[in-house]
């Protein structure tokens, strides 16, 4: 496989600590090195771009920003849709983070923070190696809006979308009394509403969710089923509310319980899912919530607008030569993506419904289930790899952190200017609940010292119940860590939410004294 690794100093932010044109030298292997000033800029994709075309690249590593500020920012993402357009399949492009991860929390230290990233690319190129190419499956866009919420700004975005020629349907929930602001300003848009043949109100429970953006499945209480390309949350900022929505949704919350913007800067009304978008302040001032309905609108006809959707099928597969048929993933999938297959009596995807979360596959007894995004071939190598990274002193312990809240309080945490040993290893998953006890012993017997798990709060979990069910996993595998000569302290669990920033990484900082104290190293 021909991989290009393109390094980026972040406009001096990463090459300040790390020493990122000795670490290109260490990569002269493979079929193409570059560094840039900011692999962001339009020369640098445009270059980027140029040389997966001359060089026939497979696969590429970004080593630069966090992954995060790639979905966070606006058209910060764009990178990927030019490589995919370029020709490199979705799951061979790996990031790594240098800014926040290795530059910010170990500026003090050079020499170990250009190690670190060292290990850190290695992880990435091995991501890359060993994953093969994700399916793509195209979506023709349903050009109907469900509207949650019949809010001022829910009201202002459904006018809009039903006069670009979208149908519109309003739901509230029983006991939850629409808001229809006794403002003169707002009645002539409701009467434009009530009196247009493409909006339906409706008062109803949501019993089902799923599907892509374009094309997502509901079901009502009342038996009600339909199809609908986006989704707009344009309910008052109430968490009693916001609970009876979020099994659904999946939608990220912050500390007060209610749903959060992706960026309050640059993503104001969208969500960490694509295709679901809210307006936060939704019964707010008329003047403060029409530009965000606007917005919200212009979004929605972008997303919906223009020819079918590609998705990228990041789902849970199954390997029948090893299935035993238990059932026990169905058991496990809150989602009911998991399946007993009628002829073969073996296990099965729904890949509409599947997230993609690794919770399957942690519960799998006979290892049948795999993750496409992250392999187990490849998480074994990665903690093999970052294991090898060589302390300068103190303990080394595995930071596993999630997508959800575990990498953002790591990411918060070099923004914030917390610095902290290099010896911190991170592995990012995609849910806690991929954390699997072979995993963690895996991590003991390549001689780290102890192992940090920083996954979301419960009720704060975008895969429902990941964290939960890691919770009951690890904690009933401290007896079996006890038997191997490992103390069970020697595993800590942190459960944290993405606004309480860098909670984990400071825990993960009294851990490490903690492990100074026992002295040695683990017995795995």
């Amino acid at each position: 496989m021909n991989v290009g690794l393109f390094l980026s100093r972040v406009d001096g932010a990463v090459s300040s600590t790390v020493d990122l044109d000795s670490l290109a030298k260490k990569y002269k292997d493979l079929a193409s090195v570059k560094v840039y000033d900011n692999l962001l800029s339009g020369a640098s994709q445009k270059s980027i771009i140029d040389e997966v075309a001359a060089k026939k690249l497979d696969g590429v590593v970004l080593a630069g920003q966090s992954p995060l500020f790639y979905k966070k920012t606006r058209n910060a993402d764009r990178i990927f849709g030019l490589l995919r357009e370029a020709g490199v399949n979705p799951n061979l492009i790996a990031t790594v983070n240098m800014k926040e991860q290795v530059a910010m929390p170990h500026r003090s230290h050079p020499k170990e923070a250009t190690a670190k990233a060292k290990v850190m690319i290695d992880v990435a190129i091995q991501k890359v190696m060993m994953s093969k190419p994700v399916e793509l499956v195209g979506v023709t866009p349903k050009r109907r809006v469900l509207v949650i919420g019949t809010t001022v700004a829910g009201l202002f975005a459904g006018q809009g979308l039903a006069a670009m020629g979208y149908e519109v349907e309003f739901l509230d929930l029983p006991g939850r009394e629409p808001v229809r602001a006794a403002n003169e300003a707002v009645t002539p848009t409701l009467a434009y509403l009530q009196n247009s043949p493409r909006v339906s109100f409706v008062v109803s429970e949501i019993t089902d969710f799923y599907g892509y953006p374009g094309n997502f499945r509901i079901a009502h209480a009342d038996g009600r089923k339909l199809r609908v390309g986006a989704v707009i949350v344009a309910i008052p900022e109430d968490a009693e509310y916001t609970d009876k929505l979020y099994p659904y949704l999946r939608l990220e919350r912050n500390d007060n319980g209610t749903f959060m913007n992706l960026h309050a800067d640059t993503a104001t009304v969208e969500t960490a899912q694509p295709g679901i978008f809210m307006l936060p302040g939704a019964d707010a001032d008329i003047t403060k919530v029409i530009p965000l309905a606007d917005s919200a609108c212009a979004l929605v006809d972008g997303l919906l607008g223009h020819g079918d959707i590609q998705h990228e099928l990041f789902v849970s597969e199954v390997d029948e030569s090893v299935c035993g048929g238990c059932g026990t993933c169905i058991k496990t999938c809150i989602f009911g993506a998991a399946e007993l297959d009628p002829v073969t009596k073996l296990s099965s995807t729904n890949f509409k419904r599947c997230v993609g979360c690794g919770n399957c596959v942690s519960a799998c007894p006979t290892g049948a289930r795999e993750q496409v995004s992250a392999t187990t071939a490849y998480l074994v190598s990665a903690i093999k790899t970052l294991a090898s990274y060589k302390a300068s002193k103190g303990p080394k312990v595995l930071f596993l952190a999630c997508e959800g809240c575990g990498m953002p309080g790591l990411d918060y945490a070099g923004k914030k200017g917390v610095e902290y040993t290099a010896n911190v290893l991170p592995l990012v998953v995609r849910c806690a609940g991929r954390i699997d006890t072979q995993l963690i012993l895996d991590a003991f017997r390549e001689g780290f010292d102890g192992v940090a798990i920083c996954k979301c709060k419960n009720d704060h979990c975008l895969n429902i119940v990941g964290n939960v069910d890691l919770d009951r996993r690890a904690n009933l595998f401290r007896a079996v860590l006890k038997s191997r000569g490992i103390e069970s302290e020697r595993l800590r669990i942190f459960g944290t939410i993405e606004c309480e920033g860098g909670y984990c990484v400071e825990n993960t900082v009294s851990f490490m004294d903690y492990l100074k104290g026992l002295g040695g190293h683990s017995n795995g």
